[in-house]
């Protein structure tokens, strides 16, 4: 299946994604720690997707905002989105800790695939 179907069929992935991440990270630099990196990234992914200003993240880590999008933007936008903030937070991710580190705690959560939820 291309990146395109993919994210077609679910344009929120790349938002379950970071939210399954947040305990992987959250273990290794604290619950607010993973917030400020997912914050800073929202920042960063900002300043490249324009509508991303409308979400917050909020204290437990989660995503705010993205039901009301959904409601409003096409499924492609959102999905454009999304890889561009969870490109910012691997980004920062690999700058804070490294790269090694980052590819063996991603390979550690291989739950993070994502399976059709239903």
């Amino acid at each position: 299946m291309s990146q395109n179907a993919s994210s077609k069929s679910n344009p929120t992935a790349a938002f379950v994604v970071i939210e399954k991440l947040g305990p992987q990270f959250g273990a290794l630099m604290g619950a607010a720690g993973f917030r400020a990196l997912l914050s800073r990234a929202l920042v960063l992914a900002t300043a490249e997707v324009a509508w991303l200003s409308d979400l917050k993240v909020k204290v437990d880590g989660l995503i705010e905002g993205l039901n009301e999008l959904k409601a409003q933007a096409n499924p492609e936008e959102i999905a454009d989105g999304g890889i561009v903030l969870l490109a910012r937070l691997l980004g920062l991710l690999v700058t804070l800790i490294g790269e090694d580190l980052t590819l063996h705690l991603l390979d550690n959560g291989n739950d993070l695939q994502l399976a059709p939820e239903g």
